[in-house]
């Protein structure tokens, strides 16, 4: 085995935060905002998202109203904040005020006449037309060809004729997942290759210049009861400096819906997974290429931005994508090159000291891919390309489990997320293929679970699209039968017997037993528009999931067979991870925003916390 290299990264006071304002915990001396929403009608708007940030702050803080139009916040820091609320189908209400003492802020929301930009992804794809077979065959091509690199509201909340739209097309089916344009002469996505005549007609009729054929009828419902008491605390994270941009953060961040999705590029892009340490500090790993960026710790009271760097080559940082943190409190990442992706490592942050340990597998064995988990046990569990790695943190010693499939007729089964059970075990995705493996620990063996396809695309295939799909072999694992699954990050109930895996294109969780294998699967409360990435299961068996395409995290209780969909204040948000901390009797939820370069922490309120705050804040 190679010898590991200990790095220390004290970077002193070097922070890319800029003037943030020190947000201390709040006393009883605080300030508290409050107010109410109403329409123009005089009506009460519950569920409507009020955010505020203070002048010179990368912290926002975002709150919703209840079933009465009232909103309250915690206790904020004394200053002069921006504040604004919204609601889709209304126009966003803006004021500056400055909060010295308890203050009443009412907002009266106006009725907006083209409200399609302000669109999340579910309600896009829940709009596009799909009551005829042929409908529902391009719907169902839209849903997971152009959603596996992006959000649906990203293209669709633009407008093109049907020359437009091919010209989208003739783009897309040769861009990678990287959102790097990979030149004519690439293999082509078949399924946008083999339908671009139908497609661009299909979405000319639906997002072109004339008449619409998309239907606004199923707005989903604005947060209520437990969903609508949450509080977020959104941290701006700065562009990547490489680009030499003008400005320092996003401008189209997400934060005000009427503008519709931003857009990824320009060095918005990098931040992947994120979770905080015990200290309740954020970590977030960086996953496109940079000079600066490996992973970088956000100080939760502040907002500061700290970047720490493991040196590649040519200048360029090493790469990153997924991050675990163990029993002891220290975090786990995998590292690769971001130059000529070789044979990538596993390392380890100490948070306390700020400091990094790389561990790196033998020639032998397959280096490491992306994704984590640890065991009960402690033991460091990360993919590879052709299976799984199993670590031991005391003897520095790797272990490896290869996929049962890993090439075949339908080319590479791609290995995508990973998931420790509570009897040592690991579990991977196969997200090509629709496989689910498992990796024994005591017998050093694998096996393999085959997932059942969506039999309603299946049925609902052409003869043309069948002796084509005979055929088919996916360029890459973003390229999906019309009837996969397409599993990619998997949680474990470390109290409990299953593994939940999030079926991104099946719109389902799917239940494994981890002694029997038995397989369920959970569909998501819209399962033809909620798309699952990754999965978490906390202590009380509570999963969770991020709905990536959908600026939504969701809650499922298996006791109670109950979905609670929460409503994220940021549009496109593209999160592809989510992380729970649970300490001293609370539970915070980690989100990291990878499309507009944002890491938010969820937290809760009973009805009695809010009840307690109205009285402080003077709010009948």
């Amino acid at each position: 085995m190679k010898q590991s290299r200990h790095i220390a990264l004290l970077l002193g006071a070097t922070a890319l935060a800029g003037s943030v304002a020190l947000l201390q915990p709040a006393h009883a001396a605080d300030p508290i905002l409050a107010g109410t929403i109403s329409a123009g009608s005089g009506e009460k708007l519950g569920g409507v998202a009020v955010s505020a940030k203070q002048d010179g702050s990368t912290i926002t803080t975002t709150v919703y109203t209840d079933d009465s139009g009232a909103y309250v916040f915690p206790p904020l820091g004394s200053g002069k904040y921006r504040v604004w609320a919204q609601a889709v189908t209304f126009a966003t209400a803006k004021t500056a005020l400055d909060l010295g003492a308890n203050k009443q802020q009412n907002f009266t929301l106006k009725p907006l006449a083209d409200f399609e930009p302000q669109l999340p992804g579910d309600m896009v794809l829940a709009a596009l037309p799909g009551d005829t077979p042929d409908d529902a065959r391009m719907k169902n091509i839209v849903r997971k060809n152009c959603t596996g690199c992006h959000t649906p509201s990203f293209p669709l909340q633009h407008k093109f004729d049907e020359a437009g739209w091919t010209a989208i097309l003739d783009l897309m089916k040769h861009v990678n997942v990287l959102g790097t344009y990979q030149g004519p002469n690439h293999k082509a996505n078949p399924n946008i290759e083999s339908h671009e005549k139908e497609l661009a007609a299909y979405l000319a009729r639906a997002r072109g210049p004339g008449q619409t054929s998309m239907k606004f009828e199923h707005m989903r419902p604005r947060p209520s009861g437990e969903a609508a008491r949450v509080v977020f605390r959104e941290y701006d994270i700065p562009l990547d400096p490489d680009y030499g941009l003008p400005v320092k953060y996003m401008v189209n961040d997400g934060s005000d819906w009427s503008l519709g999705t931003p857009s990824g590029m320009q060095g918005a892009y990098g931040v992947h997974d994120a979770t905080q340490d015990l200290d309740g500090n954020l970590w977030f790993t960086y996953s496109f290429p940079s000079k600066i960026w490996t992973v970088g710790r956000i100080d939760a009271k502040t907002g500061a931005v700290k970047p720490f760097k493991l040196d590649d080559r040519r200048g360029i940082a090493v790469n990153t994508h997924g991050i675990i943190r163990d029993q002891k409190g220290y975090l786990w990442f995998n590292t690769r090159s971001a130059v000529a992706r070789s044979h990538g490592g596993l390392a380890r942050i100490d948070p306390k000291a700020q400091t990094i340990q790389v561990f790196e597998p033998p020639d032998s064995m397959s280096g490491t891919a992306g994704t984590l988990d640890v065991d009960p046990k402690g033991f460091v569990w990360v993919t590879s390309p052709d299976g799984v790695l199993r670590f031991d943190p005391d003897k520095h010693e790797f272990q490896e489990f290869k996929s049962v499939t890993y090439k075949n007729d339908k080319g590479t089964a791609t290995v995508y997320g990973l998931a420790a059970d509570r009897n040592g075990n690991s579990w991977w995705a196969l997200m090509t293929q629709d496989l689910v493996d498992q990796g024994d620990a005591r017998s050093g063996k694998s096996a393999e679970i085959k997932l059942q396809p969506d039999e309603k695309a299946m049925d609902n295939l052409t003869d043309g699209e069948r002796q084509m799909y005979a055929k088919f072999q996916p360029p890459d694992f973003n390229t999906p039968f019309p009837w996969a699954q397409g599993p990619r990050r998997l949680g474990t109930d470390k109290n409990g017997d299953y593994v939940y895996v999030g079926d991104s294109f099946g719109g389902n969780l799917a239940r494994i037993n981890i002694n029997t294998k038995e397989t369920s699967y959970l569909p998501l409360p819209n399962p033809e528009v909620d798309q699952p990435y990754h999965v978490v299961v906390d202590s009380h068996h509570d999963v969770w999931t991020n709905l990536w395409s959908t600026d939504q995290v969701a809650k499922y209780d298996p006791s109670a067979k109950k979905w609670t969909l929460y409503d994220l204040p940021t549009r496109g948000t593209e999160t592809r991870f989510v992380s729970v901390l649970e300490k001293d009797g609370h539970e915070q939820v980690t989100l990291p925003y990878s499309r507009t370069r944002k890491v938010a922490v969820m937290t809760f309120r009973s009805e009695a916390d809010i009840a307690a705050a109205k009285q402080q804040a003077g709010l009948k």
